[in-house]
């Protein structure tokens, strides 16, 4: 079986050809998992939507960090608990937007300029201390090139029922939560942040380049300099550091985590999506495309999100920029392209926590913890 950290062991070059190499392979295959359609098809349907327009992309990151500094104005600042609190939900809210820019850009989708994209991603990341270069390797590579092939894409890999059972108790524990309502938090901290992301170990990611280490210092700066300001002010105001740096750093900084680890959850698990363990399957069905999910989701939160839950139409084609993903994703539609949709309702998640714990690659079936401890 393939290590999840070959991935980062590729050049982020080598993706669309080999993307391609699998497309030729697998068309026949692709056309029953998703329509009539092959997967070369729909991506040639979808080329009209990777149209840049620079300037819309620049307005849309000022638009963010402007949104940024008025959520850590009033976290830091105001005196009214209230307030306060609409700071923190403010910095949040502009800390995935913010991200969801940087991500866009990470696939050179943002502005029709290589130079461009990584200043701009690099800017857009900072507020969520994600190190940019390391980003791109792991997600355009591992993620977008083998989504839900087992060994390849470690982003919520469900681990197998005997693999649970021969975990220690208090590791079996952790697991229950992270697949728990509240869970994402603490797995994208913990799982992706921490072990693949901040100054990752050798374990987890053997390439070493120096940008990954140049990147980790840029976003250990920007904490810095975050806590920093905040101890600078609360000193020269003469107020507690520990409330405000609660308010205006900790929380949304949690928050945060929870939003993306949900997110990330949503595109690629479901009780109806499989996973795979052989990689000729998963070619066959062409999982790259039939196992992401349009999460369909209210048009003002839709909006919010810059439109990543369009998911299916941003995997067929990445380099399509977030403003152009509604309508690229109706287009699909339109065409005839058939993915699994799924209004977002707390229902849905509540279902997916209940089913979607364990999996059999085996029957590619999902099973619960409860039957895994007494089968």
């Amino acid at each position: 079986m393939n290590s999840p950290q070959r991935m980062f062991d590729s050049s982020t070059q080598r993706l669309p050809g080999s993307v391609a190499l699998r497309e030729r392979k697998s068309d026949a295959a692709s056309q029953t998992a998703t329509g009539r359609l092959s997967a070369t098809a729909m991506r040639n349907a979808l080329e009209p939507f990777g149209r840049k327009r620079n300037a819309y992309a620049l307005m849309l990151l000022a638009i963010d960090l402007s949104l940024f500094v008025v959520g850590q104005f009033l976290a830091i600042t105001a005196t009214s608990g209230w307030l306060q609190i609409l700071g923190m939900l403010v910095t949040l809210a502009a800390i995935v937007r913010l991200f969801l820019i940087g991500h866009d850009a990470c696939h050179q989708a943002l502005t029709s300029s290589r130079p461009l994209n990584d200043l701009a991603g690099r800017i857009a990341f900072l507020v969520s201390l994600t190190p940019y270069s390391l980003w791109r390797a792991g997600h355009n590579i591992g993620h977008h090139g083998f989504n839900n092939l087992r060994g390849r894409d470690f982003v919520w890999q469900p681990k197998q029922p005997e693999e649970y059972l021969a975990l220690p108790r208090w590791r079996r524990a952790i697991e229950r939560v992270y697949r728990g309502a509240l869970g994402p938090a603490m797995y994208y901290l913990v799982e992706i942040w921490w072990k693949h992301l901040y100054f990752p170990n050798r374990r987890h990611i053997p390439s070493r380049r120096a940008e990954f280490n140049w990147d980790s210092l840029l976003v250990t700066v920007m904490a810095l300099a975050w806590v920093g300001s905040i101890f600078v002010y609360t000193q020269h105001h003469q107020r507690a550091f520990w409330p405000v740096l609660l308010a205006a750093f900790i929380v949304p900084f949690v928050l945060w985590n929870w939003a993306v680890g949900l997110i990330v959850y949503l595109h690629h698990t479901h009780p109806d999506v499989p996973w795979y363990e052989d990689k000729r399957d998963w070619q066959q069905h062409m999982a790259q495309i039939s196992s992401t999910i349009h999460m369909v989701m209210p048009p003002p939160l839709g909006a919010f999100l810059h439109h990543i839950m369009e998911h299916p139409a941003h995997h067929l084609n990445s380099h399509i920029p977030l403003y152009n993903l509604k309508a690229a994703q109706q287009h699909l539609r339109q065409i005839g392209a058939r993915f699994t949709s799924t209004p977002f309702t707390l229902s849905h998640y509540l279902r997916c926590i209940r089913t979607c714990q364990l999996y059999d690659y085996r029957h590619q079936s999902w099973r619960s913890f409860r039957d895994a401890a007494h089968a």
